[in-house]
């Protein structure tokens, strides 16, 4: 090959390199704008506390990587860590592909560039693994042979990112495989841990994809809300991963300062309600683009009142799972947040730009009495 055809080969390289990353930008930009109904929120509360959840993910690898006194603990730390760097990797798999522009990317280059370019944006978009990667280059040598399965670790980051972008249903399988090992009540070393996790993950490529939305159909007005969350799995998915979030951020609190109980209950309780109700956001879409429908076989106020069930059932196994899991007999508390998401629910129907007004307001209420 001649330097000449060497240069254009690059310089279409750098073309499709700098076509891919704006491609990226605008796909995140579109992202963010979607989020507009929780923008107040996420700039205002979330926004403020940027840095406290920056440094509690670093305190979270150092608890994965200094776990030999507790390795299921810190076991079940690394495989939160993995599912929550998944799910925002999954809120970001389109731009990362530019899926939209996918077959024509695929007329004008080689598959091997689509795929090089995906592996640089993954690593772009990966801010676990950057962290991971901060921590690991400030370990001394003594430090690595203690924790050698933190290689382990860094290299399922990655694995699972390709796993993210290409082979979803692995993804999953692998997830359910790897929660089972964390809950079984024997402890064994790190390093077996996180080899297990390998293990299991590996294992998973080999299960054969099953399609739930081809066994079921639509007769009623349940099974068309089962088959509504049966092809949009994401919309649970991202929320019951923030929901464990949550509950693992609790009960290290909870263990850290028991003497502010009942402040971490209200900002658990807080959470809950806003991770669950959200839900209204997605089913009041349905019943806007369905309502004509239902309307014309006379079930119009039905499917109106079936818009709020999904939300409620969805909050109540969230807080029966936060009752079972720290044992909460402040039954007023509990009584209040099922009015509380009530509210929410309605907010976010009637008044969605007021929705986080509202949880903010609650929020602070409860904190003040």
């Amino acid at each position: 090959m001649s330097s000449i055809t060497i240069k254009q080969k690059i310089t279409q390289y750098q073309s499709f390199m700098d076509y891919r990353y704006q491609a990226y930008k605008n796909e995140l930009a579109q992202l963010l704008v979607q989020l507009k109904n929780f923008g107040l929120l996420f700039f205002v509360v979330l926004g403020s506390a940027m840095l406290g959840m920056i440094l509690l993910l670093f305190l979270g690898l150092g608890k994965i990587i200094d776990s030999a006194d507790a390795p299921q603990h810190g076991a079940k730390m690394a495989w939160l860590y993995l599912l929550l760097q998944s799910v925002m990797l999954s809120a970001m798999k389109s731009a990362i592909k530019n899926s939209q522009q996918r077959l024509f990317q695929r007329t004008i280059v080689k598959s091997g560039w689509l795929k090089l370019m995906d592996i640089k944006l993954l690593l772009l978009s990966n801010g676990w693994l950057v962290a991971s990667a901060v921590i690991a280059f400030d370990l001394t040598l003594t430090q690595w042979l203690k924790a050698p399965h933190f290689i382990l670790f860094m290299s399922l980051q990655f694995g699972l990112g390709v796993l993210c972008l290409y082979n979803s249903w692995a993804l999953v399988i692998g997830f359910l495989l790897s929660a089972i090992l964390v809950c079984v009540p024997v402890e064994i070393q790190p390093l077996i841990y996180h080899l297990g996790f390998v293990l299991l993950f590996t294992l998973s490529l080999f299960i054969p994809q099953v399609a739930l939305g081809a066994r079921l159909s639509v007769s009623s007005l349940p099974s068309f809300w089962v088959m509504f969350f049966v092809n949009h799995t994401w919309v649970l998915v991202w929320r019951c991963a923030l929901l464990l979030c949550v509950f693992m951020a609790s009960s290290t609190l909870l263990h850290e300062r028991p003497d502010l109980a009942e402040i971490f209950t209200i900002l658990a309780l807080a959470f809950i309600v806003l991770f669950t109700s959200s839900l209204q956001f997605d089913c009041g879409k349905l019943h806007e683009k369905y309502q004509l429908f239902f309307k014309a076989n006379n079930q119009a106020r039905r499917f109106f009142i079936s818009q709020f069930v999904p939300g409620m059932i969805f909050f109540s196994i969230a807080l029966a799972g936060f009752m079972a899991l720290f044992k909460q007999e402040n039954y007023v508390l509990l009584i209040m947040s099922l009015i509380w998401c009530g509210l929410q629910l309605f907010a976010a129907k009637k008044k969605p730009a007021h929705y986080a007004l509202v949880w903010i307001c609650v929020t602070a209420l409860l904190l003040a009495f």
